[in-house]
Order: structure tokens, then C-alpha cells, then sequence
């Protein structure tokens, strides 16, 4: 990896002085960061649970269990859950900047399964509630505010049964739908 970061310093320093000069600090350690997080030595295709003489798994020792359990029954790599939650484990954000779906309504069904998976990355509980649904689809314009209830119950086999303003939380089907979500983010953004 020292060799690929010899070869490529003098691009990056070349666009950290395009930067004004009270800003290159900042620049050259965000443009490290990015580089280094998409040089790291991960296999692009590891999975969790992989057969025996496979390589090593690059995810995290302290990821909850059912988030294992989630990623190996999707089939989801490392590299795939990296394109939308940094970091994989406590803290994670999402990364995207579309939420991927055909008008709001399923936008704002998607959104609350990747938030829910973003939990489930902090707990290991695959849920999420409804005011942090609310500001989400606020910042992600998926929001309608007359449809909000309406919307979620047309999406109800995503979502255990529940109490009427209880937090949702993922169903069998709906953790499939959001690894296919997470497995598709790169078409989408």
C-alpha cells in the first residue's frame, strides 16, 4: 500500500494546493482518509461467515451478532454495506445522497429500512423510530406529511406488526428488502 500511496501523493498535493491555502489542512487529511479507506487491503468480494480457506473477513470483531447473521443471509460484503453506512459498527451515518425508489412514498419506506439497519449497526436492533423516520425523509425530500401513516401501511409486510406510533422494526421480508437495497446502492447514487 506504501508503493500505491508513493505513486498517487503528488496527484493529491497537486489538488490540495488548487484549495485555498487556510483550507489545505483540511483538504489533504479528508483526501488521506478517502484514499486510504479505498486502498485498505480488503478483498473485494469477502463475506461474513465465508467457507473455510477462504480469506479472512474484514469486518468488524464487534459488529452485533444479528448484524452477521444479516449481512451473511444477504450475502452482503464488507465493500456493499462501506458504499452506504461508514463507519460498519457504532456510529455508523448513511452515506448516500438519493434514497433509491419511485416517488415518496417508496423512498420513504427504503429510508426507513436502511435506517433501521443503521441501528441495527449501533444495537444489533433492526428497528428504528418514527421521529428519527420523520427527519430523515425531511433531509432526504421524501417526506409527506399528509401520507406519512399511509405510506408505512403500504409497506406493512416490511414491518413486525406494532402498536400505533411504536418504532418499526424489520420482518423477515424487510431484512431482505434492505440488503437488496444495500447490495444495489451502487446503481443508485
Amino acid at each position: 500500500m506504501l508503493n500505491r500511496l508513493k505513486a498517487d501523493i503528488d496527484g493529491i498535493l497537486e489538488l490540495v494546493q488548487k484549495c485555498p491555502p487556510a483550507l489545505q489542512e483540511t483538504a489533504l487529511k479528508v483526501i488521506l482518509e478517502h484514499w486510504f479507506m479505498g486502498n485498505a487491503a480488503v478483498p473485494a468480494k469477502t463475506q461474513v461467515g465465508s467457507s473455510p480457506g477462504t480469506v479472512a473477513t474484514a469486518v468488524p470483531q464487534d459488529l452485533p451478532g444479528p448484524v452477521k447473521n444479516f449481512m451473511t443471509a444477504n450475502g452482503l460484503t464488507f465493500e456493499e454495506m462501506s458504499k452506504v453506512y461508514s463507519p460498519i459498527g457504532a456510529g455508523a451515518q448513511l452515506l448516500i445522497s438519493g434514497i433509491p425508489g419511485a416517488g415518496k412514498a417508496m423512498k420513504q419506506a427504503n429510508l426507513a429500512l436502511l435506517l433501521a439497519v443503521k441501528q441495527a449497526l449501533e444495537t444489533g436492533a433492526f428497528s428504528c423510530t418514527l421521529k428519527q423516520l420523520r427527519e430523515m425523509a425531511t433531509h432526504y425530500d421524501c417526506y409527506d406529511a399528509a401520507n406519512f401513516s399511509t405510506n408505512l401501511k403500504s409497506h406493512k409486510n416490511d414491518f413486525k406488526p406494532r402498536a400505533k406510533g411504536a418504532d418499526l422494526e424489520l420482518s423477515g421480508p424487510g431484512l431482505k428488502r434492505a440488503g437488496q437495497l444495500i447490495e444495489g446502492a451502487g446503481e443508485h447514487d
